[in-house]
């Protein structure tokens, strides 16, 4: 009789306990973010005050969309404040580490767009917890609840990401750029800004690859070079393009399909201009992908992607094969080319690093399985325990009757 009148109210009590465990855990990732991004200005001449001051106040920055009542002319409108919204982060990161070189000013770039993503889902959460607690409906508190486990995966892949981008290492997106650094001997010439191209003869083929110049975080402007090559030479002959792609749950990571149309992620601007120039010229246009989670596309890159190069490069070869003789061919690398060279140079080292720190992730995410109950979210076993799952829901039980936080 008691579990039947208090009952709905103990769950009530459990969700909310748990919404508000997870909403102070992401509060806490974005504020280490921060730091993370405060932390690299100071070594590159950022001024205390002025820089955190700077970082604090961006960490709201927005984008309104364009009006989409009227779709003509909506692609313009949308590149125009993306570009708008790019030049303003790449201003940020110049002013926040003033003596950094023009790589690392790009890393710090990437690493900004990464903290007011996690600033901004932090804030969301937040907003939920109380009204949570201002409305106390059950419903809606299970309903929410149900989605915080993978709301915080995608917040600590995040934040492993922005890292990654301050430390200047490769992420599971960049393994297009990678396919491309794997066959070119000598760096290309930019072709558009921040994407650089270098023609080679390959498999009896004349082959024109393009990637984002890297190592630092760019994703470029690749349908602007395609674009260019394309007025270049009329006997294209196909567009090949490689990108990380989402993979079903019970998939591998790092495994390779291959399909038709532009493999190019985002908001469609780059891919627009491509699929615009193929019909135009009546070119065929074939896609190759390589398979991850969202999650590990935005942190370090996995040791199953990095080892997907040899899969893919002899896709890339099936395609080119397969090809008119005597015809142009471009192969687009997409992604983001933090930590990723511009040709196989040093390419063995880039690899020993990857595989390395993807080493050091899964055990670290071991250590902090092994421990979910009473230890601390995203903290190792043996650690304070006082912010485990059962300690938050026995702390917001004691708030609630005016007892101190065990």
């Amino acid at each position: 009789m008691v579990f039947i009148f208090l009952g709905p109210r103990i769950y009530l009590w459990q969700a909310l306990a748990k919404i508000e465990a997870s909403a102070q855990k992401l509060e806490k990732i974005a504020a280490d973010g921060r730091k993370s991004v405060f932390k690299f200005s100071s070594k590159h001449g950022g001024k205390s005050k002025d820089a955190k001051k700077r970082i604090d106040h961006f960490m709201d920055f927005f984008m309104i969309p364009p009006v989409d009542l009227d779709p003509f002319g909506i692609m313009k409108k949308l590149e125009h404040l993306v570009r708008g919204t790019e030049d303003r982060f790449k201003k940020a990161a110049h002013e926040i580490a003033p003596k950094a070189n023009s790589e690392e000013v790009m890393d710090v770039y990437m690493g900004l767009q990464a903290a007011v993503t996690i600033n901004m889902i932090a804030k969301i959460v937040r907003h939920w917890a109380e009204l949570m607690k201002k409305f106390k409906n059950f419903q809606f508190a299970m309903i929410f609840q149900m989605q915080l486990p993978i709301i915080e995966k995608l917040v600590e892949a995040e934040e492993k990401g922005l890292n990654a981008f301050l430390n200047g290492e490769a992420i599971g997106d960049g393994a297009g750029p990678l396919v491309i650094a794997s066959l070119l001997d000598k760096e290309g010439k930019e072709i558009a800004e921040d994407v650089i191209s270098a023609s080679k003869k390959m498999w009896g083929h004349n082959i024109t690859f393009v990637k984002a110049r890297g190592p630092g975080g760019r994703l470029g402007e690749l349908g602007d070079a395609v674009l260019k090559l394309s007025k270049r030479n009329r006997k294209l002959g196909k567009i090949i393009t490689i990108d990380a792609a989402q993979k079903l749950e019970g998939e591998k990571t790092g495994s390779v399909a291959e399909g038709i149309g532009v493999a190019i992620g985002g908001v469609g601007i780059e891919r627009a201009k491509i699929e615009e120039i193929a019909v135009k010229y009546n070119i065929p246009l074939d896609a190759i992908a390589i398979k991850m989670s969202p999650f590990e596309a935005i942190s370090p890159m996995p040791t199953e992607v990095a080892d997907s190069i040899a899969g893919a490069t002899e896709l890339v070869k099936e395609r080119v094969l397969d090809t008119k003789k005597g015809s142009q061919i471009i192969v687009v690398g997409v992604g983001n080319t933090c930590g990723i060279p511009n040709t196989k140079k040093n390419l063995k080292n880039v690899l020993k690093k990857i595989k390395t720190r993807a080493k050091k992730m899964k055990e670290q995410e071991k250590e902090e399985e092994s421990g979910w109950f009473l230890a601390p979210s995203g903290k190792k076993k043996g650690e304070d325990t006082g912010e485990g799952l059962f300690a938050n829901m026995i702390n917001f039980l004691f708030a609630r009757i005016g007892m101190p936080a065990v």
